[in-house]
């Protein structure tokens, strides 16, 4: 292992001090010595912590020397000026190459480091443009509203920082595992872009790609709302009991595991329900796609929990052309909830003033009902006497 004597830092440094001494050797006698003197009086301090530009100072030393002197020192600097841009550089390539450019004017000797200059740039785009990034997620499946977390897989074969959509930033080098934690406000399709920032090592060269994921499949609030209200009816009946089996019983309900017991036909009694319908208005029409979704969400919800512990639900649909009754029990409760997704409307808030929401909705009174149910500017002045769930 090399010792830190003759590391690359440490031999970068002495030749910087070195070199003046050279240039003062080389351009003795001429104007050019007076340059070089200066050079090497700013080397010893003032300029011992600033890399870039000091070595920028050493080309224009050079480009005052004789031409063979000149090309010399010219190519010599050249890993000097690669090391101190890896230091402290913060000028793109082009100011560099306009820097040399205007050098080799003065003196073609000095085109080595335009060389330099122009090859690195071209070959750090090179590499950035023919990399191209893959991206995997985890899940490709969420719900409107909720929080979700992607496990995002990158593989990039070029050092890059990702910039997440949350806009959280990353640093990936090979293959890395990031969590993207969002939120998706509406159902549909999305598919988030991942922004890849490329540095090379001089810092004169960025190149920014986007990559996007995967598509992601968003479901709204109300879908998943009946998906779960489905669940929890089917679970409402529980068996209580056995006898055996009547004449007329459903086939259904043959309690398999007794029968294998008992061996013969034995039926499942299950506990029923209360009797009598509960009452149950909502408001379908909201100020946004979101506060709509919201408002289906609530409906689906409290439809099938009412199920849970009555055999129907009296659902009355408000809209803006009226009120619609509709009935809703174990059987028919998807067909229920998706009727009030059909006349479910988004008011078109752009047209008037949000404080001028009357002249958008009716003047209508919702007929007596257990329940309310709407967005919270809209059905709390209806609220009455009933419970009302606002959202």
């Amino acid at each position: 292992m090399p010792s830190a004597k003759w590391s690359p830092q440490s031999i970068y440094e002495a030749a910087r001090k070195a070199l003046p001494l050279l240039y003062l050797i080389a351009a003795w006698g001429s104007p050019a010595s007076i340059a070089a003197i200066i050079l090497l009086a700013l080397e010893l301090k003032p300029l011992a912590r600033h890399h870039t530009p000091t070595i920028f100072l050493h080309y224009a030393v050079v480009a005052l020397l004789p031409r063979p002197a000149a090309l010399l020192f010219a190519t010599s600097l050249i890993p000097l000026l690669h090391m101190a841009k890896t230091l402290d550089n913060s000028s793109p390539w082009y100011i560099h190459l306009l820097v040399f450019l205007m050098a080799s004017a003065a003196n073609p000797a000095v085109a080595p480091a335009l060389i330099y200059t122009a090859a690195e740039a071209l070959w750090s785009y090179i590499k950035f443009v023919r990399n191209i990034p893959t991206v995997e997620v985890s899940r490709t499946e969420a719900v409107a509203g909720r929080p979700t977390t992607l496990k995002i897989k990158i593989e990039t074969k070029a050092p890059a920082h990702v910039e997440l959509p949350n806009g959280e930033t990353t640093y990936v080098d090979g293959e890395a595992t990031v969590e993207l934690k969002t939120t998706f406000d509406m159902a549909g399709v999305y598919t988030p872009a991942l922004t890849f920032t490329y540095i090379n090592a001089t810092k004169t060269v960025r190149y920014r790609r986007a990559v996007r994921l995967p598509p992601i499949y968003v479901i709204s609030r109300a879908q998943r709302a009946i998906e779960y209200g489905i669940r929890t009816i089917a679970a409402v009946e529980e068996v209580s009991g056995a006898r055996e089996y009547a004449p007329g019983d459903p086939l259904k309900r043959l309690h398999w595991k007794k029968m294998a017991k008992l061996l013969k036909p034995v039926i499942k009694q299950v506990e029923g329900r209360a009797r009598g319908a509960l009452k149950i208005a909502v408001l379908l029409y909201a100020t946004t796609p979101k506060a709509v979704d919201k408002v289906l969400e609530a409906s689906a919800s409290a439809i099938a929990t009412a199920l849970t512990y009555t055999e129907e639900v009296e659902v009355w649909a408000m809209t803006r052309r009226g009120v619609q009754a509709l009935k809703a029990d174990k059987k028919n409760y998807q067909d229920a909830v998706k009727k009030l997704v059909a006349e479910a409307e988004a008011l078109d808030t752009t047209a008037a003033p949000a404080l001028d929401l009357a002249n958008l909705i009716p003047k209508a009174t919702p007929p007596p009902t257990d329940i309310l149910i709407g967005e919270r500017a809209l059905a709390k002045p209806l609220c009455r006497k009933q419970r009302c769930i606002l959202v």
